[in-house]
């Protein structure tokens, strides 16, 4: 027997072992060993140098030779290293692949928690300007002013006009205001002029009210309420009591105005929508308007 070393050939060990019938006698009798390829053997593998059948006729008859095929290079078998080291190249690709999701999972949330600080420090910069804005519109607010001796003197009984003015834009009036109707009359004065309380009361508020500027709203000893409003400065606050003729703020355009002038109401209660003819209120209190 003859066991196949690195580099040999079955040519070659029939050549050095002088085997009768050449390699083709020697491949006829390892075939089950070799395999379908003559020129394909392994270190290792077992040749029989003795032909099967012994020396007989039959033996001497060589096995026809295989059809010719392609001489191809003999591939290396993978040893246990060369496993090993294609197991190695595996591993790292999976850890490099692993890596490389991580690193875009990491990518991902950085992003996402930016996105998140910056929708943040926007909510947080919105609502300083609002604050801003509030603290701005507070600061405006015309503060109340003390009221001059001779005005402080007016009797607390009576009634009195709130301006001394024509009207302009009468109580009910059809319009485009949010009730259809025009809910009290309007007195066209030049802003800064007096205006007065039209009878004693208390003064319920005393501020901004939106559409109608800065107004003063007081609740009258009949349980009648009367509104000044797009007042230019005030000059009584929520809670004071005040006399008929009193001067309680001066005229303007704040608010919701198409020009200069006095918005007076006059209501059965605090509420909007429960609003009475302010001129006829005045007459049955005996002013001329």
């Amino acid at each position: 027997a003859y066991t196949v070393a690195t580099g040999d050939s079955l040519s070659g060990i029939a050549d050095a072992q002088r085997v009768r019938g050449g390699w083709q006698r020697l491949y006829a009798a390892n075939r089950t060993v070799v395999g379908d390829n003559p020129d394909l053997i392994f270190p290792g593998q077992r040749l029989s140098l003795v032909p099967r059948g012994g020396d007989g006729a039959s033996a001497r008859k060589p096995a026809p030779p295989p059809e010719p095929q392609k001489r191809q290079a003999a591939p290396q078998p993978r040893s246990s290293e060369q496993q090993a080291a294609r197991s190695r190249a595996d591993e790292a690709k999976k850890a490099e692949q692993r890596k490389a999701e991580e690193k875009r999972a990491e990518q991902q949330k950085a992003e996402q928690q930016k996105a998140e600080q910056e929708r943040a420090e926007q909510k947080r910069a919105e609502q300083e300007r609002a604050e801003r804005k509030k603290a701005e519109q507070k600061q405006a607010a015309p503060k109340p002013q003390k009221q001059a001796p001779a005005e402080r003197a007016v009797k607390r009984s009576g009634m009195s006009a709130p301006v001394a003015a024509s009207t302009g834009t009468a109580y009910r009036q059809a319009g485009s205001w949010s009730s259809g109707y025009h809910t009290g009359v309007d007195f066209p004065v030049p802003t800064g002029t007096s205006v007065k309380a039209v009878a004693p009361g208390r003064v319920v508020s005393s501020g901004w009210a939106g559409a109608y500027g800065y107004e003063v709203v007081i609740r009258h000893e009949d349980g009648r309420y009367s509104q000044y409003a797009h007042l230019s400065a005030l000059h009584v606050k929520e809670g004071q009591s005040v006399s008929g003729g009193q001067r309680i703020a001066r005229s303007g355009s704040t608010g919701n105005s198409t020009g200069p002038h006095l918005h007076f109401e006059v209501r059965l209660g605090p509420g909007y929508g429960s609003d009475i003819d302010p001129l006829a209120y005045l007459r049955a209190g005996g002013v001329s308007v």
